[in-house]
């Protein structure tokens, strides 16, 4: 079974990596929109990694909770981690194989496939492949598969840990 991210976990990130993305849904019958900070993600201690969202008004609070990193990961070096807690939401495909995180105000209520439009169609899609891991495949794959991809995670909310 594919490993994947779980509460508790320490994520690695750069920050310099980053992508500013938007986000749009229908919530209380109403059109709404946020801006994001996109940005892949490894796990450490385990073969894992995926996309990270911060709700760009919440940004200062994230970094707030995050360390630098000392790991010797060349592909983290001079980023960052922060530890999975109750403050994230998750999406994750049918099988259970990929996961994406979403750090934001939780009365935000997007389905899933919002933000998996916005990776693959965007750089950010490119950068988790570039991550390792062995999620990394996996992304690459759904991510060559353009519009298809959001089949499994239509109709689903963000989940909490």
């Amino acid at each position: 079974m594919a490993q994947i991210v779980e509460k508790g976990d320490w994520i690695k990130f750069d920050p310099d990596s980053k992508e500013l993305v938007t986000i749009k849904w229908q919530q209380d019958l109403g059109s709404r929109q946020e801006a994001y900070i996109a940005l892949p993600y490894s796990v450490k201690d385990k073969e894992a990694s995926g996309s990270l969202f911060i709700q760009q008004s919440l940004a200062d609070s994230f970094f707030k909770k995050c360390q630098k990193d000392e790991s010797d990961n060349p592909l983290v070096s001079g980023g960052y981690k922060i530890q999975v807690d109750e403050a994230f939401q998750y999406g994750q495909n049918n099988e259970k194989t990929l996961r994406f995180l979403v750090y934001h105000n939780k009365a935000n209520k997007p389905y899933q496939h919002r933000f998996i439009e916005t990776t693959a169609f965007s750089n950010i899609g490119n950068k988790i492949v570039e991550v390792g891991a062995s999620a990394a495949p996996a992304w690459g794959e759904l991510l060559k598969k353009g519009a298809d991809l959001t089949k499994g995670f239509i109709g689903d909310y963000l989940r909490d840990f």
